[in-house]
């Protein structure tokens, strides 16, 4: 009996194999889910091109920071457009790297009040860059004694890679 059914046999035992392949396949290639969360870093220029408000004591403050621009491997320069201000005679920047490392800003020349220019010096190592900008009033210039950690600020932090990425794309458009 088993030679006559023989050939229906071998389909029949195809037929399932086929099938418990598909199954199985099917279970494999779904994968397997991980309760393990895994941290996602965003890399993003933060305060780069916002407007930011700083307030203090009978005057304010707000400015953007924009245009950073490596100038060679060592220099980058950027703008700090003041929007609105009261009582604020000038303003104090400072630049601090990804090691709390402070870097050395020099003022350059610009032709507005409104739009001050900085070069910001950097090393090698440099992957981070913190601009602190502290506004100034009249007392707090003539003060040389002036603690810094007194007085009301806000940090752009910007990203050296994501800004050079973006200057070499804005030079080939």
């Amino acid at each position: 009996m088993f030679y006559n059914n023989r050939k229906t046999i071998y389909i029949i035992l195809i037929i399932i194999a086929i099938i418990l392949s598909f199954l199985c396949g099917k279970r494999i290639g779904n994968g397997s889910i991980s309760n393990e969360k895994t941290t996602k870093s965003v890399v993003q220029n933060i305060h780069y091109n916002d407007t930011l408000s700083v307030k203090g004591n009978k005057y304010s403050l707000n400015y953007s920071i924009v245009n950073a621009l490596f100038m060679n491997k060592s220099s980058m320069q950027f703008n700090v457009n003041l929007i609105n201000n009261t009582n604020v005679a000038t303003i104090k920047v400072l630049a601090k790297d990804q090691d709390n490392n402070v870097l050395q800003v020099e003022p350059s020349v610009s032709d507005d009040n409104k739009s001050l220019v900085y070069a910001v010096i950097l090393d090698a190592n440099t992957t981070k860059i913190s601009i602190y900008v502290y506004p100034l009033t009249k007392e707090m210039m003539r003060n040389k004694a002036l603690d810094y950690n007194t007085i009301p600020f806000k940090t752009s932090i910007l990203n050296v890679s994501l800004l050079k990425q973006q200057q070499i794309q804005n030079l080939q458009n």
